[in-house]
């Protein structure tokens, strides 16, 4: 539908980019996180690159924003798909009696001297 419709949120729009690159025999997954700095839960792809000599790179992709990840994006879950990630799942049946809700606080509290990477 938002290939249809020429618009969408996050989660299409990975999903879009993932059928592309696989595809394309580029192994890739969905991932969920959040970008720091910004409410929602957010959405992108790892793709998994094979380089000279055999070694296999992980480039994570944005395609909401048209650009590769970058520090400030912190990954909840990775899977096939939404569905292998799914924040909530189960059933209920009966009257409503209440109402789901979450908050989150995220930030980077240091950078792992090592690798550069951010530690939440």
């Amino acid at each position: 539908m938002a290939l249809h419709l020429g618009m969408g949120v996050c989660q299409d729009y990975a999903h879009i980019l993932l059928s592309i690159l696989r595809l394309l025999n580029v192994p890739a997954r969905y991932v969920s996180g959040h970008l720091i700095g910004e409410g929602a839960p957010h959405a992108w792809v790892d793709a998994f690159i094979e380089r000279e000599g055999g070694a296999v790179e992980v480039v994570g992709l944005d395609p909401t924003h048209s650009r590769r990840t970058r520090l400030d994006y912190l990954t909840v879950a990775v899977g096939r798909d939404f569905a292998d990630v799914s924040p909530t799942s189960g059933t209920y049946s009966g009257p409503a009696q209440g109402r789901l809700a979450a908050t989150k606080h995220a930030e980077i509290i240091a950078l792992d001297s090592g690798t550069g990477a951010a530690v939440a």
